[in-house]
Order: C-alpha cells, then sequence, then structure tokens
C-alpha cells in the first residue's frame, strides 16, 4: 500500500498474502487492515488536512472512511487458502460499533464469494481506549494483539517522531504497563 500511486487491486493482494501463506506452511498469516494515515501517508488517499493527524483518520478509521479500499483487501484475505490458516488484525480500534461494523462487511463478503470458514478477527491495543474496553472487545473478537509503540505514545501524550521527546517514551512506564494489565 505504501509508496505506491495506485492501491494494489484484489488480485496483485491475494498473490501476495497467498505466497506468504504458503511460505508460513502451517504457521498462521496474520494480515492487518490498511493502518495509513497520521505518520503514514499515501499519495492516491489523500487525506484531509488535519490540525493533529494522529487523532484523526488512522487506521480502521480511514479503511471505514474509504469502504471500496476495505472490501477490496478483505476480499483479497478471504480468498486466502486454507483460511483457516488466515486471522485478520484491525489497526486503531477505539469502537466496538467499528468491529461490529467490519465483522459485517466480513460476513457478507463471505456470503458473496461462498466462502464457508471465517478467518480469526482480532484488534490492536494501540490507545487507551482500546486498552480500557479490551474486555468488551475480546467479546466482538477472537483475539488482541498490543501495539506497545501507539499505546505509549497516546497514553503518554509524546509524538514518536517528536526530536525533544521520542527518547522519553518508555513502554515500561507505570501507566503504560497498567494499560497492558
Amino acid at each position: 500500500f505504501l509508496e505506491r500511486h495506485a492501491p494494489p487491486d484484489e488480485d496483485e493482494q491475494f498473490q501476495e498474502y497467498q505466497s506468504i501463506a504458503a511460505a508460513l506452511g502451517a504457521r498462521p498469516l496474520t494480515i492487518r487492515t490498511l493502518d495509513i494515515g497520521g505518520d503514514k501517508p499515501i499519495p492516491y488517499l489523500p487525506l484531509p488536512r488535519e490540525d493533529n493527524p494522529a487523532l484523526g483518520l488512522r487506521g480502521l478509521r480511514t479503511s471505514l472512511w474509504q469502504p471500496e479500499l476495505l472490501r477490496t483487501q478483505l476480499r483479497a484475505v478471504l480468498r486466502v487458502t486454507p483460511i483457516s490458516q488466515v486471522r485478520i488484525l484491525l489497526p486503531m480500534v477505539t469502537d466496538l460499533d467499528d468491529v461490529r461494523t467490519v465483522r459485517k462487511v466480513i460476513d457478507e463478503l463471505r456470503r458473496q464469494m461462498g466462502i464457508a470458514g471465517m478467518p480469526e478477527l482480532g484488534a490492536m491495543i494501540e490507545t487507551p481506549a482500546s486498552a480500557l474496553l479490551a474486555d468488551q472487545l475480546i467479546g466482538e473478537v477472537d483475539f488482541l494483539s498490543i501495539g506497545t509503540n501507539d499505546l505509549s505514545q497516546y497514553t503518554l501524550a509524546m509524538d514518536r517522531g517528536h526530536p525533544e521527546l521520542a527518547a522519553r517514551l518508555d513502554a515500561m512506564h507505570p501507566a503504560v504497563l497498567r494499560l497492558i494489565a
């Protein structure tokens, strides 16, 4: 998705995912949905100007804002065989309804494509909101994955790219550890 002038189409994504699945053998393949915005802009998806892009259209919010990109990626993921090897990971989750929306899209695509199997669905714990909702999120997803870089950044209110503050970003900070717990 990055360093391109157009998004990868469904076939290109499928071929990449399938080749990775084959290389992994029986090990699981976790595919994160498009995770752009903030510090990861892409030329073919100009995001609106934001005073604080780290708090705007990022991760899953961007995918829901541009649902055709999400649907294309999910169709490519659902074509990977065996589907039981695949896990889908949603980045920057902050809202239970967003997860429910994606699950409905996956179910709709599975029906359209005639796919019986359901890949595991997971959520990234990268914000204080997702950490505090983890007990509810786990009722909506099959697994959680902790993203300590963003979790630390948002918890400590320090930009990891800031020249004066980046060195102070600490995943072992007591507040970050408390959220992880």
